[in-house]
């Protein structure tokens, strides 16, 4: 338990366009942020990342490996939200025995393939206590005496062994010691809101895919994925700017280009993300949702666009902010100003290290 590096956890957040890398160690009982870098991906491989082989995926996580000099072995890696399924879903009281059956059953409404391919894991979260009154007839709520009946509700979660496969294979072959694979919106909901116990809206805007995690208490109730990123706004910025797609990028999260009035231009995707998020919060909480919510969280690399809080809070009418990872981590004062403008980008990986972290001192 005293050996090299056992104390140090990585993070690997293998995405469309990049690798990004996070080590956490352990001083004074606390988790520390140790070291941290990102590598690009091949042209093309965002748009086609089935193309990318385990093999090459490998060779560029031990290349960043290598030149970042990272210490640990001990990997803790993501997977895409859309690679897999998170549901909540209710069952009535029952056995053990009973309750695994009844997942398995209820798991095919979900998954449109065999059990048999297909990684299956749950947690049951609490109970919920629903009123009524039976009558020979009807069933209807209850005012008065009530017959109360508890509701078991089970987080289910889902992935494609073939998915999973493919994760360990690039950590093999990279030369790691794989921990853990988590479908990446428990990576964000653990480094974005950590032990709050209010309820958040987690708005993730990746490079290919925007995620959108509602959070009660520490709990994810909803998980929804839209085909709407961070490159689709660069494009928009290129077209309307006339510029090329790289110079879009930097001006992208540089700049207040993107929503001043001179420019007064429309940037489609993030309407699409907003309308998304509205009727996640309006499926859930029917017309109250903007008195359930007390903020919504923005992340990726996306949350740097200035202006974008704001644009959020006035379309939703919750207050929005950027997402700070690096909040419930040591580091170094110095690197502050960099980090901030970074953090939103390392989400995921901080939150993966921060599992190995957090197990390590519950020992």
């Amino acid at each position: 338990m005293f050996g090299f590096g056992k104390n140090k956890f990585l993070g690997i957040d293998i995405g469309n366009s990049s690798i990004k890398i996070v080590e956490i160690k352990i001083g004074n009982n606390k988790p520390v942020l140790s070291n941290y870098a990102w590598i690009a991906l091949p042209a093309g491989s965002a748009e086609m990342q089935k193309e990318l082989s385990e093999e090459m995926l490998a060779k560029y996580l031990k290349r960043i490996l290598g030149m970042g000099k990272f210490k640990s072995k001990a990997a803790y890696v993501s997977m895409p939200a859309f690679g897999g399924l998170i549901t909540l879903i209710e069952f009535p009281q029952m056995s053990k025995e009973d309750l695994d059956q009844a997942i398995k059953f209820e798991a095919h409404k979900y998954i449109p393939t065999s059990l048999d391919d297909i990684a299956l894991s749950w947690e049951i979260l609490d109970k919920k206590s629903h009123s009524s009154v039976k009558n020979k007839d009807s069933e209807v709520p209850a005012d008065n005496a009530a017959l109360k009946e508890e509701k078991l509700q089970v987080l289910l979660v889902a992935a494609p062994k073939s998915r999973v496969r493919r994760y360990e294979k690039i950590a093999k072959e990279a030369g790691l010691d794989l921990n853990l694979i988590e479908i990446e919106s428990f990576s964000l909901l653990r480094s974005l809101v950590g032990n709050d116990t209010g309820n958040f809206l987690i708005i993730d805007i990746g490079f290919r895919a925007c995620n959108i995690i509602l959070v009660e208490k520490g709990v994810i109730k909803v998980n929804r994925n839209i085909d709407a990123g961070g490159r689709d706004i660069t494009k928009i910025i290129a077209h309307s700017l006339n510029v090329d797609e790289e110079r879009a990028e930097k001006l992208k999260i540089s700049g207040d280009q993107a929503f001043s009035k001179e420019t007064d231009m429309k940037i489609t995707t993030l309407d699409t993300i907003i309308d998304e998020a509205r009727r996640v919060l309006h499926a859930y909480y029917k017309n109250d949702g903007e008195n359930k919510i007390d903020g919504i969280i923005l992340s990726g690399g996306t949350a740097g666009m200035d202006g974008i809080e704001e644009y959020f809070s006035t379309a939703l009418k919750i207050r929005t902010i950027v997402g700070d990872p690096l909040g419930r981590i040591d580091h170094d004062p110095k690197l502050q100003s960099r980090l901030k403008k970074i953090g939103p980008k390392l989400s995921v990986c901080i939150g993966l290290a921060l599992k190995g972290a957090e197990d390590y001192l519950k020992k």
